[in-house]
């Protein structure tokens, strides 16, 4: 039987095992190892509101608008940007100034009239407006060539919306009852004078409902 030299191999097997933990020790240099992402941090100061940056950009606007101009509605939501309006003058204009192009297109009116399905509208003045819901409410003179003293105010609503107009009625004088209701004055020929040639009028009320 040979003698076994103990401390051979006693060293024989730490060199072994010395090698063993290099060759892992030189493995882990081409591990991939994920990389630590540090979050981003953000500040909340850059982050616009987009509704409050249009109600800033409508409060802009309307502190630029003439005295003769008036603001039917504000539409500042999700998917409307605008600013409606109408003048006050002889023959008026409604507008809608959009806030994002910064432009403005006509709704109605005008010198030369604007229809209402197959209904010409020439308007003097607008005597009251009034916004009710999604809609605006008109009362105004007629000022159309044919316009005597039975239809010499017209009514008609806007959808502020979508812009469909819808005409109501119209009477001597309109006015409001309720958001519902509007009063009507209708006049009435008695008889015309022989010798002035003028009609003397007699009157009655009406309600007509808005909708």
């Amino acid at each position: 039987m040979k003698n076994i030299n103990l401390p051979i191999v006693l060293t024989v097997a730490a060199l072994s095992s010395l090698s063993m933990v290099l060759f892992f020790v030189d493995r882990q240099k081409y591990v991939d190892v994920a990389p630590v992402v540090q979050p981003v941090e953000t500040d909340s100061t850059d982050m616009i509101d987009e509704i409050d940056y249009y109600n800033q950009v409508a409060d802009e606007f309307i502190a630029t608008l003439p005295l003769d101009k008036r603001v039917i509605a504000r539409l500042v939501d999700d998917l409307n940007h605008h600013v409606m309006y109408y003048e006050s003058a002889l023959r008026p204009s409604c507008y809608l100034y959009d806030l994002e192009s910064m432009t403005t297109s006509v709704v109605f009116g005008g010198g030369n009239g604007f229809y209402i399905d197959t209904r010409l509208l020439i308007v003097g003045t607008v005597t009251e407006c009034r916004r009710i819901g999604e809609w605006a409410v008109f009362i105004c003179t007629n000022d159309a060539p044919e316009a005597t003293l039975m239809n010499a105010a017209i009514a008609f609503r806007l959808n502020v919306y979508s812009h469909e107009m819808v005409y109501i009625g119209e009477g001597s004088s309109i006015k409001f009852i309720s958001d519902e209701q509007l009063d009507v004055e209708e006049a009435h020929v008695e008889y015309v004078s022989f010798f002035t040639g003028e009609a003397n009028f007699s009157y009655s009320h009406k309600q007509i409902d808005i909708f």
